[in-house]
């Protein structure tokens, strides 16, 4: 079939799309929502599956429960997918909903993370994304205030899950992708929502972008080009925090201060973004990036913070953390039985080892018990081993460097009322065994 077919030119799309992601026997999954541009592409995804059977396909349909149709419209994708002969899962969702929250962004939330729990190790997820939604999403971006990252839309093709999230028709309008479906006389779903002008897309879709391109014809073109141009700009920004990320960061995960103040105010919130994004964190507004000014102006000995998105920015020393949310702790101490494992309320597992040699604790009384303890008063007098007097609490955490925020979540294991050993950091010399079995405490690292 010539590529002159429009139907063809959107079956060598996926194709191209797909040749560089998959390995043997690796699975093909498709976001299928039953619409005319996921119908579209289920029927081009069918027929390539037929030339390359060592690849299994999956159809996989998000059933959000928020239209009144949502259930006739799995009754189509089932049916559809059996015409096709590909195999369907219906997953049925809940939506977080509030006065504050955003259905779009709650509904995309939950369409996602089913289909990143699906995605094996070289899987590939499909989308039917064309060049329109590109456009779309650009001006999103834009009406978010978004730098490059933003405003370079979506990826051709991105990690996602364990696998690829695909997006084989960026480049293709929205009119071509109708007319194909027409030519093919293919039923599809029609969301009542679509035409909801409420939803900021579907604004969009029908009231800005018809104008802008009967305007400028080729607008959503330029604006799919701007968005690539963008991309290109933030990987060079990418790998310019990556070598500053190297340089500036301390073993312990934390930024040096002094390398921050090094940089420019540009380079150096590009280092920030970097840093804080492959973290995990939520990326911090522009307002947010002045209030983080404090963070690296401050004195050493300031303890500043900023808190934002369920994480706190905290500065300690010469170095800026990132601390996120952290587990609620017991009030009163937490029993534990070695030898066995623990897994404690902070979120550690500790093994006690029996050694007969070397440095170990000596081994509980008959009737004392053993626990785990938190947030010990600062005054109190410990003696770790190797030191010639005891020391306030306070005090030797400052000598250790344990910020403040973790050191109320350092487990210190007791016998009855005595503190043996402040676990991950040292043991007491009172508690240190002089002759036979003792126990060595090791941290499971996960």
């Amino acid at each position: 079939m010539s590529l002159s077919d429009p139907l063809a030119r959107l079956e060598a799309a996926l194709a191209e799309s797909l040749r560089p992601h998959l390995a043997t026997g690796s699975r093909v999954w498709l976001a299928y929502s039953g619409g005319v541009d996921s119908e579209l592409l289920a029927l081009c995804l069918a027929r390539w599956g037929k030339r390359h059977p060592s690849h299994s396909l999956h159809l996989i349909h998000v059933h959000h429960g928020l239209s009144q149709f949502a259930d006739q419209w799995a009754e189509h994708c089932i049916a559809r997918a059996t015409a096709l002969a590909l195999p369907l899962e219906v997953v049925r969702v809940t939506l977080q909903q509030g006065p504050r929250t955003s259905v779009e962004a709650s509904a995309r939330q939950a369409r996602y993370q089913a289909f990143a729990e699906r995605l094996a190790p070289g899987d590939c997820l499909l989308t039917a994304h064309h060049l329109d939604d590109q456009a779309e999403s650009m001006l999103l971006a834009l009406k978010r205030g978004s730098g490059p990252r933003g405003l370079s839309a979506m990826a051709p093709a991105q990690p996602f899950g364990g696998g690829t999230l695909l997006r084989p028709w960026l480049t293709i309008r929205r009119r071509e992708i109708e007319a194909v479906a027409q030519a093919e006389a293919l039923l599809h779903i029609e969301d009542d929502s679509n035409t909801d002008t409420r939803f900021d897309r579907n604004f969009l879709r029908h009231q800005v972008l018809p104008l802008l391109n009967a305007r400028w014809p080729g607008f959503s073109q330029t604006a799919a080009r701007s968005a690539a141009l963008c991309a290109e700009q933030q990987q060079l920004c990418d790998e310019l925090a990556q070598a500053d990320l190297a340089q500036y960061q301390q073993p312990d995960g934390a930024l040096s201060v002094t390398g921050l103040n090094q940089l420019s105010q540009a380079r150096r919130n590009n280092l920030i973004r970097f840093w804080l994004r492959g973290q995990g964190a939520q990326m911090p507004s522009q307002a947010q990036m002045v209030a983080m000014a404090p963070l690296w102006q401050a004195r050493e000995d300031a303890q500043p913070q900023l808190d934002w998105g369920g994480h706190s920015l905290r500065r300690f020393r010469n170095a800026l953390y990132l601390v996120a949310p952290q587990p609620v702790l017991p009030l009163t101490e937490e029993p534990i039985a070695p030898p066995q494992g623990a897994s404690l309320a902070n979120g550690q597992v500790w093994h006690f080892e029996i050694r007969e040699q070397g440095l170990r604790l000596r081994l509980p009384e008959p009737g004392q018990k053993v626990t785990v303890r938190y947030g010990l008063p600062g005054n109190l007098r410990l003696k770790p081993q190797g030191r010639s007097g005891s020391r306030p609490l306070k005090k030797l955490w400052q000598e250790q460097g344990v910020p403040p925020w973790k050191r109320g979540h350092v487990a210190m294991l007791c016998y009855d009322e005595e503190v043996v050993a402040a676990l991950g950091y040292w043991l007491e010399s009172a508690a240190l065994c002089e002759s036979g079995p003792g126990w060595v405490p090791r941290m499971e690292h996960q």
